[in-house]
């Protein structure tokens, strides 16, 4: 009996949730901007959520949001004219919260091993960016270990562009760790990296296990003919 009663008072419980509050349907349209504006500024992931509520709420919501969505990518546009190592970081505090972005190019901003930390330790937490281009930024070796670390976790980057960034035979290595349990990246491109035998070896030997990757690129690296 008592199990029965536990299992009325959940479904009662949803019920209520699913609908729109009698209190909030009764408050006039200023108020609902108020409240919608409120969320928007405070989380855009919360005002995003305004969908599960009534059309009419909705409608009010959306203008709020699409200026909150605007703030943000002003924010990243902000970071990138001063990008560097604390750019990259302050770009980072924006991918964490980023529900929208999916697409990040920052090509030649000379982000470095750190700034290359700073985008690693954002793609953990986010579940929306399909695409990442750092190409030409100089992160080394330890920027692509920690690049590689983060990719072992994430299961939504698609395409991931290091051209031209000197990472060698570690930081190859380190990126063929991730791509033996990634199972997402379909695009890496490693060209001209200084990666010799010993790091290419390393990726086709991860590759052998990996049935996802659809496109690599090694170009211009001192790769020998064995």
């Amino acid at each position: 009996l008592m199990h029965a009663d536990a299992e009325l008072n959940k479904k009662t419980m949803d019920a209520e949730l699913d609908a729109e509050p009698s209190c909030l349907a009764d408050l006039n349209d200023d108020l609902l901007r108020k409240i919608a504006s409120r969320l928007a500024e405070s989380d855009l992931a919360s005002a995003v959520a305004l969908k599960r509520c009534s059309s009419h709420f909705k409608d009010l919501a959306t203008p709020l949001v699409a200026n909150a969505v605007s703030r943000i990518n002003t924010k990243w546009r902000d970071a990138a004219d001063k990008i560097g190592e604390e750019g990259a970081a302050r770009i980072r505090g924006g991918l964490e919260r980023n529900g929208v972005l999916t697409t990040l190019n920052l090509l030649g901003n000379n982000i470095r091993a750190e700034g290359a930390a700073a985008i690693a330790e954002a793609l953990r937490g986010n579940g929306v960016l399909t695409n990442l281009d750092i190409e030409i930024n100089d992160i080394g070796p330890g920027g692509a270990e920690a690049i590689a670390e983060a990719l072992q976790g994430n299961e939504v980057l698609k395409s991931l562009n290091l051209w031209d960034n000197s990472i060698g035979d570690e930081g190859a290595k380190a990126l063929a760790s991730a791509l033996r349990v990634n199972g997402v990246l379909t695009t890496l491109n490693l060209a001209r990296n200084n990666i010799g035998d010993d790091g290419a070896a390393a990726i086709a030997e991860a590759l052998r296990g990996n049935e996802v990757l659809t496109s690599l690129s090694l170009d211009g690296n001192i790769v020998g003919n064995d």
